[in-house]
C-alpha cells in the first residue's frame, strides 16, 4: 500500500506536535505549527499572485533554509510540481533547463542570474498576514508528480527525473524503516537542498515530526561539529567528501559517539579505511551507506557494524525494493558473476521529461535499469563494479576505475584521485588509463609518478597500469560527490 504523500505528512504533525520545533537554522526556528501557516501563505501567494495551479512547474533555486523548505511544500500543496536547482549552477545550464521545462514561476533568494518572465523572490512568498482560508490539506494523489531532479550529469547532459507523491512517500518509508529514524531525532544536514540526498534527508526528518538543522554545505568542518554540539544531534547526513573533512579534523567526531544514533552516507564511493575509521571513533551509531540514483532513491544500504566483513560491497536492498543482476544474454546472472544492475519497487520514478525513447529503453517490465555494473554474492549482498560508461576498455579487456583509485588512495602523499580512459594517440588500445591526482601538501612532499606506477604493478595486472599521471588542484565532482569523469578528459 502506497503511504500517504509527504506533504500530507508533514501537515499531519502540526496536529499531532504543533509546538515542537520543525526546523532551526542558525539563531532562528520553526515549530510544526509555523511551518504549516508559512506553508498557508506561501500557497497563497502562489496561487492568488502568481497564479500558480495543479500541474504547473514551479523552478525553487534552493537554500538550505526554512524558507526553501516551506515554499517546496507550499508547491507540492497546490499539486504543481516542484523542480529544486543549485542556484551556483552555469547561467547557461540553468537557462537551458529553464527552456526545457517552462516553468510558471522561478523563486530565488536574490537576483535571478538568467532571465526568465515570471520570477519571485523567497522573501516575498512569505510576507503579509496569513490567508483567511484554513492551512492547505495537501490532497494530491499518489499519481501525481511532485518533483522533477535534474540529474548532475557525470557524462552527459542532465536528464530531468520525474518523481510521484507517491514514488517520494515511499522512499521516505523505506528508509526511515532502514535506518531506524524516530520522531524525537535531531539531524544536522550539511547537503544541498537541489540534490536529491539532502532534498531525500528533508523529507525523512519533517514526514516523522523530527526536528531538521540545515546547513549550507560543508564549509569547515568546525561548522558542521559546533552544529551537531549546539544543536546536541542524535543523527547526522553527509556525503563521503564529507566525512573525509570531518576524519582529517582528528578524532573530532568522537565527541559525539555517545549521542548519535545514526548516520547517513551516500552518492559515491567512500574508501574502506575511512570507513573503518568512522567505525572506531563512533563504535555504537547506525553508520548507513546507501546506494540509489536519483531515478531510485536509496535502493540498497550497507550498515558498517553489522557489515564489517563486507564493506566493499553496497549492501542488500531497502525494504520493499527488489534488485537483480543481469548477463549479457539479458537473464538473471549466477551468483559472483558481473552484469547489468535492476532495480524495482514503489520509489522508482515514473519517466524523463519529454524523453519517451529513454524512458521505455531504462524502464521496462516494472525493472529499471541502473547503468551500473554489478554483482551479487552468495552472502545477499551486492557488490557495486563500476557505471557501465566509467569502463575502461584497454585493448579489449575491462578496467574498473574503483580498482586503481583505491590503492592510490591509501598513499599517505595523495589527498583525492580518479581516472578515466583516454584516447591511445597511437591506436594500439583503443583506450588508455589516466589518473588525476590530488596532492595532500600544496608544495612538496608529491611521490614520482614512476613510484605510484610502481605501487600499482605491485597490486594490479600490468594492463591496468595507467599510462599518464597528472596533478590537479581539485577532483571535479557534482554536489553528491561523483567524479565528473567527462570534465576530467575534456582536460
Amino acid at each position: 500500500m502506497t503511504p500517504q504523500p509527504v506533504i500530507a505528512q508533514v501537515l499531519a504533525r502540526a496536529g499531532e506536535a504543533g509546538g515542537k520545533t520543525a526546523i532551526a537554522c542558525g539563531d532562528r526556528s520553526l515549530t510544526y505549527d509555523e511551518l504549516r501557516r508559512d506553508i498557508a501563505i506561501r500557497a497563497s501567494f502562489l496561487a492568488r499572485q502568481c497564479a500558480v495551479a495543479a500541474g504547473d512547474r514551479v523552478v525553487l533555486l534552493a537554500e538550505s533554509d526554512e524558507q526553501f523548505i516551506a515554499t517546496y511544500f507550499a508547491v507540492h500543496s497546490l499539486g504543481a510540481v516542484c523542480a529544486p536547482l543549485d542556484p551556483r549552477s552555469p547561467a547557461d545550464r540553468l537557462q537551458a533547463i529553464l527552456q526545457r521545462l517552462a516553468p510558471r514561476l522561478v523563486v530565488s533568494a536574490g537576483d535571478l542570474p538568467v532571465p526568465w518572465r515570471e520570477q519571485a523572490r523567497f522573501s516575498e512568498l512569505g510576507a503579509g498576514a496569513p490567508p483567511p482560508a484554513p492551512a492547505p490539506a495537501g490532497h494530491v494523489s499518489p499519481e501525481q508528480t511532485a518533483d522533477i531532479l535534474f540529474t548532475t550529469g557525470t557524462t552527459a547532459e542532465p536528464k530531468g527525473v520525474i518523481l510521484s507523491h507517491g514514488a517520494l512517500a515511499t522512499a521516505c518509508g523505506h528508509i526511515n524503516r532502514f535506518i531506524g529514524t524516530r520522531p524525537d531525532a535531531v539531524e544536522v544536514l550539511p547537503l544541498s537542498l537541489s540534490h536529491s540526498f539532502g532534498l531525500g534527508r528533508m523529507r525523512c526528518v519533517l514526514s516523522l515530526g523530527a526536528t531538521l538543522v540545515p546547513l549550507p554545505g560543508f564549509v569547515n568542518a568546525a561548522r558542521v561539529t559546533a552544529a551537531l554540539s549546539d544543536h546536541r544531534a542524535t543523527g547526522f547526513a553527509s556525503v563521503p567528501a564529507g566525512i573525509a573533512i570531518l576524519l582529517s579534523d582528528g578524532d573530532s567526531l568522537g565527541r559525539f559517539a555517545d549521542r548519535l544514533d545514526y548516520v547517513e552516507i551516500g552518492s559515491s564511493a567512500m574508501p574502506i579505511g575511512q570507513k573503518r575509521r568512522l567505525m572506531e571513533l563512533l563504535p555504537d551509531t547506525r553508520l548507513c551507506m546507501h546506494y540509489g540514483l536519483t531515478e531510485a532513491s536509496r535502493s540498497a544500504f550497507l550498515e558498517f557494524h553489522a557489515d564489517r566483513d563486507r564493506l566493499d560491497s553496497i549492501g542488500r536492498p531497502s525494504p520493499g525494493v527488489e534488485m537483480r543482476v543481469l548477463d549479457a544474454a539479458g537473464q538473471p546472472a549466477a551468483a559472483g558473476e558481473t552484469g547489468q544492475l535492476e532495480v524495482r519497487g514503489g520509489h522508482l520514478m515514473s519517466g524523463y521529461w519529454q524523453d519517451p525513447e529513454l524512458t521505455a529503453s531504462t524502464l521496462r517490465g516494472g525493472w529499471l535499469r541502473t547503468g551500473d555494473l554489478g554483482r551479487m554474492g552468495g552472502d545477499g549482498c551486492f557488490y557495486l563494479e563500476a557505471r557501465a560508461d566509467d569502463v575502461i576498455n584497454v585493448a579489449g579487456r575491462k578496467v574498473l576505475p574503483r580498482e586503481i583509485e583505491e590503492i592510490l588512495a591509501q598513499h599517505p602523499a595523495i589527498a583525492d584521485c580518479a581516472c578515466a580512459g583516454i584516447p591511445d594517440p597511437q591506436g594500439l588500445s583503443g583506450e588508455m588509463i589516466a589518473v588525476w591526482v590530488v596532492p595532500k601538501q600544496a608544495n612538496g612532499g608529491r611521490p614520482a609518478f614512476s613510484e605510484l606506477a610502481k605501487l600499482l604493478r605491485q597490486r594490479l595486472e600490468p594492463y591496468k597500469t595507467p599510462r599518464k599521471f597528472f596533478w590537479i588542484d581539485r577532483i571535479p565532482r557534482t554536489a553528491g560527490g561523483k567524479v565528473l569523469r567527462r570534465r576530467l578528459r575534456e582536460l
